[in-house]
């Protein structure tokens, strides 16, 4: 049975550093992985960092020799890497590679069959993934997280706040599976300490499963009294397609790809609530409305 102590952490962003602060909490050997010396500023004690180029096998292998984990959390810009980043893990002996996926339908193959010329570097990197697990080169685990709740109540996609505004997709409606950036850090944890339960999978976690329409609700609910909305009703299937037309004539456009995202997410394009999780697994618990509407009250009524 496999033990994974030593785990290396490409990228730093958002996700990153969360998924950092849970892997330094659990007592993994940390080395962080980025493409300038800036990255490494504020790093917790202990935890190592290298600086590599990301579009350099042996760069990255050199880097990752003693690893026995790689989590990828890239953004866009570097998901065209990633299978260098696997080839490079194998080149090292890596046993395990989590990639820069953490999406909420990006498994799906319908997802699969329309937006392959907008996601297609992370469809390209599941499929290479689990090829070379297959030929028992290296395991692999993909995280589906659903929406990443922090973003729906700082971020105008759900609604927009500071201007009162929201566009409902057909009402508001449709269901989607929700995470939090520190629980999916802790599904990381959970996954790494699990190692047999989790080898080749993918696995499927939520909090919560929201609506557009339930977070409106509690963002009127916690706004200032008097508080007017102005509320624009849109069909989802029609903004999903307008908006895969807009990403398609300008595909390395991020804001375009990101349309895409909340089209499909907010209008119910693909199977976005997730019937079984893995949440007992990775130690993740589920969470009520009561929960939700707590969080969201500590948000807008600071």
């Amino acid at each position: 049975m496999s033990t994974f102590i030593n785990v290396a952490l490409l990228g730093k962003g958002y996700l990153g550093s969360a998924i950092l602060t849970e892997l330094v909490n659990a007592g993994f050997n940390v080395t962080v992985l980025g493409r300038s010396d800036s990255v490494k500023e504020g790093l917790p004690a202990g935890v190592v960092f290298k600086v590599v180029d990301y579009a350099s096998i042996d760069s990255l292998a050199l880097a990752l020799q003693g690893q026995d984990v790689a989590v990828s959390t890239v953004s866009k810009g570097g998901m065209l890497t990633q299978s260098t980043a696997i080839d490079a893990c194998i080149k090292a002996g890596v046993k395990r590679y989590i990639p820069s996926d953490w999406g909420s339908f990006t498994t799906d193959p319908a997802a699969h069959s329309e937006l392959a010329g907008v996601l297609g570097p992370i469809f390209e990197t599941q499929r290479y993934v689990i090829e070379k697990a297959r030929a028992g080169e290296i395991e692999y685990t993909i995280f589906s997280v659903g929406g990443f709740t922090d973003y729906f109540a700082h971020l105008p996609i759900a609604f927009d706040y500071d201007n009162k505004s929201a566009e409902l997709y057909d009402d508001g409606k449709h269901g989607f599976s929700s995470t939090s950036i520190a629980s999916i850090g802790k599904a990381v944890v959970g996954a790494l300490k699990n190692p047999e339960a989790t080898k080749n999978r993918n696995l499927k976690i939520h909090e919560l499963v929201l609506s557009q329409a339930q977070l409106l609700a509690l963002a009127k609910k916690y706004s200032p009294p008097g508080t007017q909305w102005n509320e624009t009703k849109l069909d989802g299937k029609a903004e999903f397609d307008k908006a895969l037309k807009a990403a398609m004539e300008e595909p390395s456009n991020d804001h375009k790809t990101l349309q895409v995202i909340k089209a499909a997410v907010l209008g119910g394009r693909y199977a976005n609530v997730y019937d079984v999780v893995d949440n007992e697994l990775l130690g993740i618990p589920l969470l009520t409305e009561k929960d939700l509407e707590a969080r969201m009250a500590a948000t807008f009524s600071s």
